[in-house]
């Protein structure tokens, strides 16, 4: 009964329309297709995310370095456009350099659609909630590739994908990794003092193939989100708002042998902010229950991945956030986002915090006017 129970919310919420709770616009690697024959997009982002924690579910850790993501872009028409570039990370203390990859994409944009075929629009652009989606995977795996369908007007935001994570050959000793999903944000109401979103987030992930070596498990995860986020606006003019937000999310593990003590679990994640001029005062209350996100930050979650207790489950977690964010936009290229998170652990009373500092360029260049649009 128990396990029907869950599979009709997991149904449920995925029938229905997730905005983060914290909002990394600013970090976003988006892409403004001109009228120019080619031109050069140049992405740098820099990063301190500092964590100073000493739990059992998160490791305390610190990413320090720059990304540096060129791409050269020929626009065949006004709809379609070719994509290549090269991907490189470095983190600061490491000689040399971390991760360096080519990239390639084609872009379909008829409209308000686009198809996307190779690199992706992907980690904080698919705009999942935190439990489900962990912001930095901007920094350990920004890179996603596969197939994107993307739709875009004044009231609806729609992204769907497959990333393909692992690519197996025959015969491989290890598997295939995928995973994929859809988010969806639907603007119920909009006027100069209300705003009302309702989102919906649903992500699955699967570990498998049929042409590795035998005997290997066979998994599948499962999340989705359903939420509400309000915004009343006093101060329109200088973009000064209260928000509230809250968001039902769940998890269903429909692998052959179960990868956790649990095969299902939820959590309620409710937000109360404030937005005065560039920064933003937010407390952010998370109660999960057997809850796993397969790629969501690892506080989140009932299965610790904390390097000395990787084996420890915890059926209960109830955490109280505070984010103090400062974001402030240089010009339309740069911009700077300070942050302090500090959060009270309420089963198991401990204070810890992060902290973080984002340098974000983002900027186009014409090579070649196009003289045939």
């Amino acid at each position: 009964m128990k396990r029907i129970f869950f599979t009709l919310l997991f149904i449920q919420l995925s029938s229905y329309f997730v905005f983060s709770q914290v909002n990394n616009r600013l970090l976003e690697n988006n892409i403004t297709y001109t009228d120019s024959k080619f031109q050069l997009n140049v992405y740098n982002h820099n990063y301190m995310r500092n964590y100073e924690y000493f739990n059992k579910f998160a490791d305390g850790l610190t990413y320090f370095g720059s990304i540096l993501h060129p791409e050269f872009i020929y626009n065949a028409d006004k709809k379609l456009s070719l994509q290549a570039g090269l991907f490189i990370r470095q983190d600061y203390g490491r000689g040399g350099i971390y991760e360096e990859q080519p990239t390639f994409t084609i872009n379909y944009h008829p409209g308000k659609w686009q198809i996307i075929a190779g690199k992706l629009n992907g980690n904080v652009m698919h705009r999942m909630p935190e439990p489900m989606y962990n912001y930095d995977r901007i920094i350990y795996n920004n890179l996603e590739f596969g197939n994107q369908f993307i739709y875009t007007d004044s009231n609806l935001k729609f992204d769907a994908w497959i990333n393909w994570e692992k690519m197996i050959y025959k015969i491989s000793p290890t598997q295939e990794e995928v995973s994929g999903g859809f988010h969806i944000d639907y603007k119920l109401l909009k006027n100069k003092k209300h705003k009302i979103d309702i989102p919906v987030s649903v992500f699955a992930y699967h570990k498998g193939g049929q042409v590795d070596t035998p005997d290997r498990t066979l998994i599948t995860l499962f999340n989705s989100s359903i939420g509400i986020d309000y915004k009343y606006l006093y101060n329109e003019k200088k973009d000064h708002y209260i928000w509230l937000e809250s968001h039902i999310i769940g998890y269903l593990d429909y692998s052959n042998t179960k990868v956790y003590p649990e095969d299902n679990g939820y959590g309620l994640l409710a937000t109360l902010g404030w937005k005065f001029g560039h920064t933003s005062l937010s407390t952010t209350y998370w109660q999960g229950n057997n809850f796993i996100g397969i790629h969501g930050a690892p506080l989140y979650q009932s299965a610790s991945t904390q390097i000395n207790n990787e084996n420890f489950f915890s059926t209960e977690r109830k955490l109280l956030f505070v984010r103090l964010i400062s974001d402030y936009e240089i010009n339309d290229q740069f911009s700077i986002s300070s942050r302090l998170e500090p959060y009270f652990d309420l089963n198991n009373p401990q204070f810890e915090f992060s902290n973080s500092l984002f340098l974000t360029y983002r900027n186009q260049f014409d090579l070649a006017k196009n003289k045939s649009k």
